[in-house]
């Protein structure tokens, strides 16, 4: 049975708590928070104890991983007080704000030979796994064109309204962007030169388009945005063009991936759900988030190296998206 504490009862805290009760081979040790009456309520629901106060949660012994739900500009934080007593530690996405934080987590981690995997769930859901496939396998011959798109309400629900504050967030462009970054470099590899332009009204850093050049001078777009209204339905999409087929997504339709064959079939794979109640956020799907927290609990326990999403990978794609401020802020474009 693997013991596990949770740092932050807020929205990724709840959908990670929710995911662990699913998993018949994890405990929930405890989770921690400052807000007493956010973890009271969710260590009820889920039949665990609240801590006020992380150092205690840090210091139980019988804990052997500890799951970082916190803003951004906490992680390197607790992540290194994990690693020092000995905990795995999974941590939300991005890794930190800058990629010399970055490399003390990860250096941390090593030296304490602990285990450490950043949350960058959209490797692990089903609906783009599924490109992945057809990528690396030229199923449909080679990939000619790509765009994503991921586009948000205001994010109000942060503690504090942390999100809104690109300091201690980074903005649309590192929090909610960076899930494609990150995917487009899974799937493609380092990108040669990229080319970003920001809104520069309201919020800094809110919306941003980025073209990306890949190797053969493949041209991938990528759009990412949470100044949209309150009523506004969050969307992510994609449109994956290859030389025998185009393969869709968009989460707000059902079936949410289609593949149009060129010689005329049309494919609708079917993914399946595991509903869990809106904590506040835009996922009302444990999905991706399951098979995340799942591939990283079987590898603790059957201590098997990782290979989906490694730290460099985070920070790598952290840098990616820095680059991509910095050719906004430039007006350039930026060779890597």
């Amino acid at each position: 049975m693997l013991k596990v504490g949770i740092i932050g009862a807020g929205f990724m805290g709840s959908m990670h708590t929710a995911v662990y009760s699913h998993l018949p081979d994890v405990n929930i040790v405890g989770i921690a928070d400052i807000r007493g009456e956010k973890v009271k309520a969710l260590t009820k629901k889920f039949k665990t104890i609240p801590y006020f106060d992380a150092q205690q949660l840090l210091d139980k012994e019988d804990i052997s991983m500890i799951d970082v739900c916190l803003p951004t500009y906490m992680h390197k934080e607790f992540v290194i007080k994990a690693a020092e007593r000995g905990k795995d530690v999974i941590c939300e996405k991005p890794i930190a704000l800058t990629v010399e934080d970055a490399n003390e987590m990860i250096e941390a981690c090593e030296k304490n030979r602990v285990r450490l995997m950043i949350g960058h769930v959209v490797r692990f859901f089903p609906e783009y796994q599924i490109l992945k496939e057809a990528y690396d396998r030229k199923k449909y011959g080679e990939l000619l064109t790509l765009s994503c798109r991921r586009l948000s309400p205001l994010p109000t629900w942060g503690w504090e309204d942390w999100l809104l504050d690109s300091n201690k967030s980074g903005g649309a462009i590192l929090d909610l962007h960076i899930h494609d970054t990150d995917f487009l470099s899974y799937l493609l590899g380092k990108p040669k030169k990229i080319y970003s332009k920001t809104n520069s009204k309201g919020l800094p850093y809110a919306h941003v388009h980025t073209t990306f050049t890949f190797d053969n001078d493949l041209i991938v777009t990528a759009e990412g945005a949470w100044d949209y209204p309150a009523n506004f339905p969050f969307e992510a999409t994609y449109i994956a063009k290859f030389e025998k087929a185009t393969i869709t997504f968009n989460s707000g339709n059902n079936p949410s991936v289609v593949i149009y064959e060129a010689a005329g079939k049309i494919e609708k794979p079917t993914f399946g759900k595991m509903q869990t109640e809106n904590a506040g956020g835009n996922v009302d799907d444990l999905g991706g988030y399951f098979y995340e927290l799942r591939y990283f609990v079987d590898h603790i326990i059957h201590n098997k190296p990782g290979n989906i999403v490694l730290p460099e990978n985070a920070r790598d794609s952290l840098a990616i998206v820095l680059k991509e401020k910095e050719s906004a802020d430039t007006g350039k474009e930026i060779t890597l």
